[in-house]
């Protein structure tokens, strides 16, 4: 599948035809040095020498080593092929190297994706990315980035970053590394790839297509499994205040007519106000004061084919029941001085469960499974995997800058095996927002992240399906998006906004409407709103069984549900981002500017049929109007599921 050829201190890899590694004296593929990280309370700061080139190449084609040398450094990859992509995974190193410079070669132009939620631009070439877990801006106090920087590049920190990219010529690279990466895409003909530790594998991979290659790719990165029918179908609301303003919110919906298929209620264990808005009280059992007869509610709107959801993180407030528990039996995170690590979590204080300690996480588990899913809720937000102290200390030892863009990943596969314990993968489900390289293997469902109430590109509804559109060409083919934002601190969630992200969240895998700290409109603000969420939850119903084949390509073969156009339409489409297939037959133009009445479109060769009127249009440019409620959806006659998408108007008026 692969080849090496040498000449003198040149060499050349291949995949097929297609070069992906390029080395010689005067562009060596490897530049390596040595760092060391210092951590001065919560902040990061990267002391590191000047790295070197390993200018010399030498293959043993028997053995399949590649020992590259220079100045003071060597190292030696070990060539494999795993999972139908070359793996180099280093062998030997000079001792104490652990900062790499990684040379790729690239076709001047070509587009670039990846790197995980990205919210700024799809095609990212010509952009600098820093790849650190984070929040966009939303948690930064929390999560600073290291105090070096690339030149030319802002700390915009994804929640899902991933060290994964693909080129327009169906090429991928993954980078199996825990520590701190970037990405450079700035140069006509090469890619640089900076890594702040000795990486496991390098990994790359060609194919025929873009959809070959995500099925290539993720049989190394994971697929997340099919969900539980519920939760492609209907919609997830939130409820929170208590039992009474659930009850009568849930009424309000049914009663409209809409269809819901779960109850998200985030404070079920209690809340209280902070600066930033009302929080759930972090003690992971229910609040009877708040939530009376919870555990009659839960079981009653089961009897109704509607399921419960809880919000969860692995912190506990000081204030709480756990935290006593768990401090006493020594489950959270240390201070460098001793004793329990407490973290003003914005407002209140909270410490942190151990996820290196065995003990500790056994722990959780029991209290999950029996305040959690004991209770009868048929799965949780499994939130705030990013946050991490960068001074404390660990049950294993290991440092905190080591474990912080793996701690989202180790919170995910807690969860996965809390699931896979209490024999409920059948019917219940977690989401998390943030992720690392091995998301794909452990979290059941990614969330895009926080994202603005506004129309702002790299932050508010445009943002969303960017995210969701980056997440694809990375290996992660199944996300939810929180419909409208969650976040306003300089905006107001307004009607229109909230309309046209229901669209758009209607047409993707889960309909998922979270409150958060909005401020604005939600739901039930008046019979307009209500009217139109009533309508887009029966669109999303009616989707359901398409919903669930795409969820099952998507676990069998990799093909991601949310994907850009160009998957589809190879050399067509490159950095088209307000744009996107759903699945293999429906073509979506979502609604993502303000005040927009009518859309031009630009179809793929055929003929297409809009969803709601029928129309046949011609592949080609095309303008459409778009009222509020039916944005520009188009699918192929001879597909699959057409009879379905033919009387689907039908069925939603």
């Amino acid at each position: 599948m692969y080849r090496v050829e040498t000449r003198g201190n040149t060499m050349r890899i291949y995949m097929g035809d297609r070069l992906v590694v390029h080395h010689s004296p005067d562009a060596p593929f490897v530049e390596a040095g040595k760092g060391k990280w210092e951590a001065l309370g919560n902040v990061v700061r990267d002391v590191r020498e000047g790295l070197a080139g390993l200018t010399h190449a030498q293959y043993d084609q028997v053995r399949g080593l590649l020992r590259l040398y220079g100045g003071d450094y060597s190292v030696t990859f070990h060539l494999t092929e795993h999972n139908g992509m070359l793996r180099l995974s280093p062998q030997r190193a000079s001792t104490g190297l652990n900062r790499l410079r990684l040379r790729f070669p690239a076709a001047p132009g070509a587009a670039v994706y990846g790197g995980g939620a990205q919210a700024g631009e799809m095609n990212l070439r010509g952009k600098r990315l820093q790849l650190w877990v984070g929040e966009r801006g939303v948690y930064q106090a929390h999560v600073p980035a290291p105090a070096i920087r690339m030149k030319g590049t802002k700390p915009v920190l994804p929640a899902c970053p991933l060290p994964v990219f693909i080129t327009e010529d169906s090429v991928g690279y993954i980078f199996e590394s825990y520590g701190r990466a970037a990405f450079d895409f700035t140069s006509a003909r090469s890619h640089f790839v900076s890594l702040w530790e000795l990486p496991s594998a390098i990994l790359i991979g060609a194919a025929a297509g873009p959809l070959e290659l995500m099925g290539v790719m993720t049989k190394t990165t994971g697929r997340q499994p099919v969900p539980p029918q519920w939760f492609v179908e209907g919609s997830i609301i939130e409820a929170r205040g208590g039992s009474k303003p659930a009850a009568e919110l849930l009424q309000k919906a049914l009663t409209s007519g809409a269809s819901i298929s779960c109850i998200y209620i985030p404070d079920w264990t209690g809340g209280f106000d902070t600066p930033a808005g009302r929080r759930p009280f972090y003690d992971w059992v229910w609040n009877q004061e708040t939530y009376p007869k919870l555990d009659s509610l839960i079981r009653e709107l089961s009897g109704s084919n509607i399921r419960t959801m809880a919000y969860l993180n692995p912190h506990l407030s000081i204030e709480g029941r756990l935290y006593a528990e768990a401090s006493a039996a020594g489950y959270l995170l240390k201070k460098p001085q001793g004793g329990a690590y407490i973290s003003d979590m914005g407002g209140f204080m909270a410490g942190h469960l151990d996820l290196t300690n065995p003990a500790a996480c056994s722990w959780f588990k029991d209290i999950v499974k029996s305040h959690v899913l004991g209770l009868g809720f048929c799965g949780y937000f499994a939130d705030r995997g990013e946050y991490l102290p960068q001074d404390a200390v660990f049950h294993t030892g290991e440092s905190s800058v080591r474990l912080h863009n793996r701690w989202p990943v180790m919170w995910a596969a807690l969860n996965r095996e809390i699931i896979r314990e209490a024999g409920r993968t059948a019917d219940s489900v977690f989401f998390s927002r943030y992720g690392w390289i091995g998301t794909g293997n452990q979290s059941m469902m990614a969330a895009t992240g926080m994202h603005h109430t506004s129309w702002h590109k790299k932050q508010g509804l445009p943002s969303a399906l960017n995210a969701a559109l980056s997440l694809s060409c990375s290996g992660i083919g199944l996300s939810v998006t929180e419909c409208g934002g969650t976040v306003s601190y300089l905006f107001k969630r307004t009607p229109e906004l909230f309309m046209r992200w229901m669209e758009y969240t209607a047409f993707s895998p889960c309909f998922l409407l979270l409150n958060g700290d909005a401020r604005g409109v939600y739901i039930d603000h008046d019979e307009k709103t209500l009217a139109f969420f009533t309508r887009m939850s029966r669109v999303h119903a009616a989707l359901g069984a398409y919903m669930r084949a795409c969820a099952r390509d998507n676990a069998n073969d990799g093909a991601p549900i949310t994907r850009p156009l160009f998957m589809n339409y190879p050399g067509r489409y490159r950095s088209v981002r307000d744009a996107y297939m759903l699945g293999g037959e429906l073509l979506v133009f979502p609604v993502l500017k303000k005040g927009v009445k009518t859309l031009n479109v630009r179809l793929p060769d055929g003929n297409w049929h809009h969803l709601w009127s029928a129309k046949v249009y011609n592949g080609g440019d095309h303008s459409v109007a778009v009222p509020l409620g039916k944005p520009a959806v188009f699918y192929k006659p001879d597909g699959k599921h057409a009879a379905l998408f033919e009387e689907l108007p039908m069925k939603v008026k």
